[in-house]
Order: C-alpha cells, then structure tokens, then sequence
C-alpha cells in the first residue's frame, strides 16, 4: 500500500511573522512523518527551497499560479466544469494528477486554491478583515479576502483555525446550519523550536526594560503603548519600552510621536531582528506588552511565558483565554491601563514570580508533539 501523498505549499519568509513561524511549525512536523506520509514541496521563494533541500524534502518544479477575481468566481459558480478545467488543462493541475497527489495544504493565510481533483486544507489564522475593517491593512483587502474564503468554501475539505473562537467566527461567516464541508478545526500555534533552543544573541541595552515585538502596522496598536511609557515618565525616570519589528503602515507616524514628545531616552526601536535576539530580548525584559487588536490568538505571548517572560496582552478575542492566568489584561484603546499593567510588572516582583510560574504551566500544555500529534489526525480525517 503506497504512502499518501502530501503536497504543501510555502510562501512565507522568515521576516512575515507568525504566519511563517506557523508554516515552519508545520513543516517541522510534516518531515517527522516521512515514515507515514510522502511530503512534496511547492515552493515560492529562496527560504522554502533552501529549507525543504536541506531536510530532504523534494519540490516540484510547477510555480504558485496567480489567480484573478474572474477566476475565484469562475471556481464559485460553475464548481464541477472548474474541476475539469483546473485538474486536466493547468500546468498545476497536471502536475497535482502526474504525482497522484492525495492531500494539498496551504501554509498560507486566506490564499486561494483552485478547485482541482485532491482534499484540500487550507489556514485561516484570523477573520480580522470582517470584525477590526477598521484598519486599512486588512479593511482595503476586504472584498479579495471574501471572494477568496467564498470560492472556497464548497469544495474544500478542511480548514484549520488558531482557536475555538475562530471556528465560531468561521461557521458564522461562511456556513450555514446544514452545512457539512469542509470541516473546521482548531489547531493552534504553539511555541517555536528556536524558542526552546533558548539560543540568545547579546544586544546592548539598558539593564531594565519591557518589549513589544510586532510588525509596525497600526493594529499592532504601537501609538497606546508609546502613550502609555509617556504617561510613566513622570513617575518611574527609567522606565524603557523596547520595540522590533518590519517596518509597515505605521512606523513614520510612531517616531514621530516620539520625537515630538521627547520619548527618544525612553524607548528604543531595533526593526527586524534575528531569532537569536529576540530570545535575548524575551529572556532579559521585565515584560512583554502586547496592545494589538488583531487575534483570536498571537504567537508572541507563548513565546514569553516560554521563556519566562511576564505578559500583559489585550482583553480582546481569545488572546485572554490564550494566556489564561498566567497574564495581565487590559483594554487596548486605553493608555492608562496600559500604563498601570506596566507598572505593576515594573515594580511588583512577587507579581512577577507568580506569573513567570504560570506562565510555564501554561505553555506546557500545548507544546509540538501535541501539535503534531493532532496534524496527523486531521491528515487522518481528510
């Protein structure tokens, strides 16, 4: 009896944040089932070839076709004809038919997969384009986003969320009552491999400090945290707010605050760094603060409580109920109470001691042999 096949695809790149942590995760644990499954590559970039020739993974040659909106609707309303199409007559879909693929998953968050003759799983990490519009990153991507999930929807088999709460959001997105495909199930981040190493790289920096690590867009919600170390100047001289990050939407706007307040001996901003230094910066801060609006869940706060990194996180999605009682809440639209978490974590050493052992009971519970453990059942399922 032949293995099943499974062909993945990779697009991300070290500096895309969470989603690649979450593709390296994945393909973490695709490699250690090589015994039970033939994993095939289909790779966008340098990073994934790199990666999947190192670990003797072989990718095939076919490149990610591009699909246009004319095409998602072509997929939507006429399902069995694009099938044909898309199985017998594209280079992809022939290429999926010659290597008798059984499985095709995407690493990629909300991307578009025609509908060709194989199970598909697919990732939705966060709906945010739905619930926080608001923000120009995700609300100008509105209309794609949902021409996307709805082309989808009727032919894929599987599609893999970050949390309970993002299985509801997806059913009351896009399923009816009577809807039994694709099936939603919850597979959560949990903490990277080079976290664990515990691998650091020195940076020079003042002795005391608390970290934000995040892309600078501007749900990240930089501008309430900077006002918050502003309104903790006055009274705690040394307070310092470490900041890293790919430069995005909001970082011209973020300096310039600073500049403009006299904030520059207070925070420090370092931009992309390497894993090695952001364990250094997990391992050595006082806290991590995360103000984001954006869940249900995020990957840093894990990687804190994995490192022993008191945390305070926004009260809103499922980003308490990832950090249970091992984290400070506070309400993201309010510099005061996050200037009162900090605080708290800035002086109360008790407070923190007591966090940082929740924190690894917290962690512990969900770690990558659960992850793998639970990746295989679902390859199992479809």
């Amino acid at each position: 009896m032949r293995k099943k096949k499974v062909a993945v695809i990779l697009l991300s790149l070290p500096q895309d944040g969470g989603g690649h942590q979450y593709a390296f995760l994945m393909m973490e644990c695709l490699k250690e089932m090589q015994n039970k499954y033939e994993i095939v590559a289909i790779c966008g970039n340098w990073f994934w070839r790199s990666w999947c020739r190192k670990n003797k993974i072989r990718c095939l040659e076919e490149k990610i076709p591009d699909t246009t909106e004319n095409q998602m609707q072509f997929n939507r309303i006429f399902p069995y004809l694009a099938k044909i199409y898309n199985t017998y007559l594209t280079p992809m879909g022939k290429a999926l038919k010659k290597e008798k693929v059984d499985i095709l998953l995407s690493t990629v968050q909300i991307y578009f997969i025609p509908n060709y003759d194989v199970r598909i799983i697919s990732i939705v990490h966060d709906l945010m384009h739905r619930y926080e519009k608001r923000f120009s990153e995700v609300g100008s991507e509105f209309k794609h986003r949902e021409m996307i999930l709805k082309s989808m929807v009727p032919y894929e088999d599987c599609v893999l969320t970050d949390s309970e709460l993002g299985i509801k959001q997806f059913r009351e997105s896009y399923l009816n009552r009577n809807t039994k495909k694709p099936q939603i199930i919850s597979l959560p981040f949990t903490v990277p491999e080079h976290i664990q190493d515990r691998q650091e790289e020195y940076i020079k920096l003042p002795c005391k400090y608390v970290f934000y690590p995040a892309q600078f867009w501007t749900h990240k919600n930089h501008i309430n945290l900077v006002k918050a170390i502003q309104l903790l100047k006055e009274s705690i001289e040394d307070i310092h707010l470490v900041l890293v990050g790919s430069e995005k939407n909001c970082l011209k706007s973020i300096k310039k605050y600073i500049d403009e307040n006299d904030l520059e001996r207070n925070i420090t901003i370092l931009g992309f760094v390497s894993d090695g230094s952001i364990t250094y910066l997990y391992t050595h801060a006082v806290a991590m603060i995360m103000p984001s609006y954006f869940g249900p869940t995020n990957i840093p706060p894990l990687e804190a409580m994995a490192l022993g990194c008191p945390v305070a996180v926004s009260n809103k999605y499922a980003m308490p109920e990832q950090v249970g009682d091992a984290g400070l809440l506070f309400d993201p639209d309010s510099p005061e109470e996050i200037a009162e978490c900090m605080k708290k974590l800035w002086l109360d050493e008790t407070m923190r001691e007591s966090l940082i052992e929740k924190g690894y009971q917290q962690v512990a519970r969900w770690g990558k042999k659960e992850f793998c453990k639970k990746l295989d059942n679902i390859l199992d399922r479809v």
